[in-house]
């Protein structure tokens, strides 16, 4: 029994490490960088090992794109010296506290010789706290400065090359059923408001999708809210009462909520154009500045009209109100709607929590006129976010297609923002096997896909149910 033991352990063994030789060279992801304060150190003498010094740690702070809190008081640093070499040994054992409460136990050990100064931590968090994919992987620090009465020391994580383009999932095709009116169906109606830009007083409208059932007297029940925006050249009808040779979108938010994949929600289409104009007449400068402030008219005068008018979890019409209620908010759009939905992330995440680029990219421009690298676009919307206190609460559910002309650019842009941008993490469940417990950017695209509605409203059906399951 034993000897079968030991040959099933060894055959799994070689198994694993067959498919283990063949990965890439592994690389380093930072996590955080540890600011720890320390004691009067004291020495305990010569032993049989070398000379045992002790250093106290008193406190300090820590900080990460997925954590951060402070260093408690009462550990210490056991560093032995040896007396033949001068190399010294060192063993760090303390707790740190994340900022919302959950304790976390640390042991550093390391070496330091001939200039060479590194260390490999271990982390226990508990299971069931958030913070639970401390525990399992190797890691490796070294100083990053010294300060006044301590030491700043940065943490990576070992982990496979990343390789953005097996991460990527593809988009099923949608059942044909989703095709045909649902028995149940929702209704379409036109909403009327007013909008204020640049001093001028516009009287604007949107088409709004109420799911079946809906009653306006019934004041108790409350419905989530998604905003989609058109593309350009396009109008408030593009997503709401589509040609017939698309796949209505009116179709497959009747059978998501009808077959119990997504809760009852309010689809609101408005436009970034000043409806008594004619949208031709709209260059593309034009049309990239209307999308660029687009999230100034949402948050101070749609959102306030729509959500006050309907059975919603806006109480209220001021800021304060909106941004109370914006985990129940979503925010998408196709082509220069889907820049829109950039801008309004980048702009506007008090408001909006849920955020769905449909088929379109980032366009950042420097003074010169001219649109960066998406490197540049990642950094900048990192900034931008960081000044926030939504910073670390949001949602990306990106969507485009193989044959899409924005398919490439939209999938440069994801992958920048996961190389750039470190308050986005990025979902690589296609390659890893594992979904990422902290994910906030999720990226799809299907084989074959096109830069039309008939595609775009089939990635709605997969994604509406990630932001409401019902």
């Amino acid at each position: 029994m034993f000897r079968k033991t030991i040959f099933a352990f060894v055959a799994m063994f070689a198994i694993a490490l067959s498919s283990i030789a063949q990965q890439p060279d592994p690389e380093l992801e930072y996590v955080l960088e540890l600011k720890v304060k320390l004691g009067g150190a004291f020495g305990v003498g010569k032993t049989a090992h070398g000379n045992r010094f002790v250093i106290p740690i008193t406190g300090g702070t820590f900080e990460g794109p997925n954590i951060k809190g402070e260093v408690l008081n009462g550990g210490a640093d056991y560093q032995m010296q040896s007396v033949e070499t001068g190399r010294t040994d060192l063993e760090a054992i303390y707790c740190i506290r994340t900022d919302d409460g959950v304790s976390i136990h640390v042991r550093n050990r390391g070496i330091i010789a001939d200039g060479y100064f590194y260390c490999s931590p271990t982390f226990e968090a508990p299971l069931d706290s958030k913070y639970a994919w401390l525990n399992n992987a190797i890691y490796v620090c070294r100083p990053s400065g010294f300060m006044d009465g301590g030491i700043a020391l940065k943490v990576w994580k070992v982990r496979d090359a990343f390789n953005f383009e097996s991460t990527i999932q593809d988009i099923k095709p949608i059942p044909d059923a989703i095709r045909q009116p649902a028995a149940k169906q929702g209704k379409i109606e036109e909403f009327k408001y007013t909008a204020h830009r640049n001093g001028k007083t516009l009287q604007k409208h949107a088409r709004v999708y109420l799911p079946y059932g809906y009653k306006a007297k019934d004041k108790k029940t409350k419905y989530n809210v998604l905003y989609l925006m058109h593309g350009g050249g396009d109008n408030t009808t593009s997503f709401l009462t589509p040609p017939k040779d698309w796949l209505p979108l009116r179709n497959v938010l009747d059978h998501l909520i009808a077959d119990g994949k997504m809760d009852p929600i309010i689809v609101v289409a408005p436009t970034f154009y000043d409806d008594d104009e004619n949208i031709g007449a709209n260059k593309m400068d034009d049309a990239i500045a209307l999308t660029r402030n687009f999230h100034t008219e949402l948050q101070n005068d749609l959102i306030p009209s729509v959500e006050n008018a309907y059975n919603t979890y806006l109480v209220g019409k001021d800021s304060l109100a909106v941004t109370a209620s914006r985990d129940h908010r979503a925010f998408g759009g196709f082509s220069m709607g889907a820049l829109t939905t950039w801008f309004q992330l980048a702009h506007g995440v008090n408001a909006v929590k849920h955020y769905l680029p449909l088929s379109g990219d980032l366009w950042v421009y420097n003074d010169k006129g001219e649109k960066q690298e998406p490197a540049v676009a990642a950094k900048w919307i990192n900034t931008q976010l960081a000044a926030t206190p939504f910073a670390n609460d949001f949602e990306v559910y990106g969507y485009t297609g193989t044959e899409d002309i924005a398919g490439n650019p939209q999938k440069n842009l994801v992958e920048a923002l996961n190389a750039n941008a470190p308050l986005f993490r990025y979902d690589a469940t296609a390659a890893s096997g594992r979904p990422r417990p902290d994910a906030n950017l999720r990226f799809s695209m299907r084989k074959g896909g096109q830069h039309y509605y008939g595609d775009i409203n089939q990635y709605l059906y997969f994604a509406l149910p990630l932001i409401w399951k019902k």
